[in-house]
């Protein structure tokens, strides 16, 4: 599963975002929690989308929002208090995809003619 983080930078703060997002990129995989991989953080282009950017993270069952949640990691959290720094508040949004294969369908019931 894809959970997908969106957000928007403060003003004036894009060009130090993306440079403080090169320089811990390795640290968000390192100090990933249990059952979860950093998939990059990426910047909206040509004005495509109501957001600056998104940071996908991957996991496989839903018990592992729960490790998150969980997880202590001085480094992990660092980024964490820092990344939002970079973020205006209550703007942001957050999406889980699953693969379509693996997604339970539920149609609604057929009336009997």
């Amino acid at each position: 599963m894809l959970w997908i983080q969106f957000g928007n930078v403060k003003e004036g703060r894009m060009k130090d975002f993306q440079e403080w997002t090169k320089k811990n990129e390795g640290q968000f995989e390192k100090h990933a929690p249990p059952g979860w991989a950093y998939r990059g953080t990426f910047g909206a282009v040509l004005g495509f989308g109501n957001y600056d950017s998104a940071l996908i993270m991957e996991c496989s069952k839903y018990g592992d929002f729960d490790k998150l949640r969980e997880h202590k990691d001085e480094v992990w959290d660092r980024l964490g208090q820092e990344a939002s720094e970079f973020f205006l508040p209550g703007q942001g949004q957050a999406i889980l995809l699953r693969e379509l294969g693996d997604v339970k369908v539920m149609e609604p019931l057929k009336k009997k003619k």
